[in-house]
């Protein structure tokens, strides 16, 4: 009965590839956030952080000089995720979850 158990929970949640595939995902992300991202950020005063990573889309929250910049959505696309998918390849696209309308010191050049 105990086998039957794990069988039908391992049935109602989805395999565990996938999350372990995403645990490795996550740390080789937070990494890169960590060496690359985050310090070419920096310069104009913002960061992104790492939320989460679900089925290779990476969620995460901008802030600083980032959250509420109009060159965000750009920056988040063409920088960010473009970055992670040419390093990272299980990587299958971003998601933002910033309240931009929140921003009170974007950067503007």
């Amino acid at each position: 009965m105990g086998n039957n158990e794990n069988v039908e929970q391992q049935n109602a949640t989805g395999s565990n590839e996938g999350s372990k595939a995403d645990e490795v995902t996550y740390k080789l992300v937070q990494e890169m956030f960590k060496t690359d991202i985050n310090p070419a950020l920096a310069g104009h005063g913002g960061s992104v952080e790492l939320i989460d990573v679900q089925d290779g889309i990476v969620t995460v929250r901008m802030m600083g000089g980032c959250q509420g910049c109009g060159m965000a959505r750009v920056t988040l696309q063409q920088g960010v995720q473009a970055a992670l998918q040419k390093a990272i390849p299980a990587v299958k696209g971003i998601r933002d979850i910033t309240d931009h309308a929140a921003g009170t010191a974007p950067y503007s050049a």
